[in-house]
């Protein structure tokens, strides 16, 4: 078969062709695949998260882990407090404009902004404007890595940096200089979050701390009532 043949031409595109197949589509890159997952999870009807602080977090950083469910701003957890050397369970609702706090001493109680804001506004993680969602819009430098298994699922890391000001807004309790590694895993074609990470000096300028979420149940509606009082 000559050269320049059209058989050989054919061949040619067809061995191609396979090739590409065999290969399979390529995955977003990360920029576009946090893009895509922030969106996503922005727009859940409910979702069901865990969060877990390891390191250093000195006195002023009392919360330990928190886990509920959420379709923000309402959102209904139980939350682990350090206080010493002893961890309490403490149980939190967001409701509307209101808050409530049910604590290892007793019943409901409604607490102000303020007051919540001394341990843990967990409406904030999850705010549509400055929350972890909105944050992966704001992730510098953003590297896709390999597919992971996490939580069962398939997921590709997107790792990338988060100036420290952008973090503090969405937990205040951490600093808000310099600048922390972010972590994403995220499912193509789904875009669902099922895991992050946020690792540096988050509580104290020399010593390391880590906090990850994990979350699950995407898109199962999520129905918040305030509780009875007393």
């Amino acid at each position: 078969m000559r050269a320049g043949s059209p058989l050989r031409v054919l061949a040619a595109g067809l061995a191609l062709a396979m090739a590409m197949t065999a290969c399979g589509p390529q995955p977003p890159d990360g920029a576009t695949l946090l893009k895509q997952s922030s969106q996503r999870m922005l727009e859940l009807k409910g979702f069901h998260f865990q969060m877990q602080i390891t390191g250093f977090t000195g006195a002023g950083e009392p919360v330990q882990s928190a886990q509920g469910d959420a379709h923000p701003p309402d959102l209904h957890a139980k939350v682990i407090l350090k206080e010493g050397a002893v961890l309490l369970e403490v149980e939190v609702i967001f409701k509307a404009d209101k808050i409530y706090l049910k604590s290892f001493t007793g019943g409901w109680q409604e607490l102000t902004a303020a007051q919540v804001a001394q341990f843990f506004d967990a409406r904030l993680l999850f705010d549509q404007q400055a929350g972890l969602f909105a944050a992966m819009r704001d992730t510098t430098a953003p590297y896709r890595g390999n597919s992971e298994k996490v939580n069962g699922h398939d997921a590709y890391t997107v790792d990338g940096v988060l100036q420290g000001a952008r973090v503090h807004q969405l937990l205040p309790l951490i600093r808000d200089q310099g600048a922390y590694h972010a972590t994403y895993w995220i499912e193509s074609p789904s875009n669902n979050l099922w895991r992050a990470r946020v690792s540096g000096n988050l509580f104290d300028a020399s010593q390391a701390a880590t906090i990850v979420f994990d979350f699950s149940n995407h898109d199962h509606p999520v129905s918040v009532s305030p509780p009875p009082l007393g």
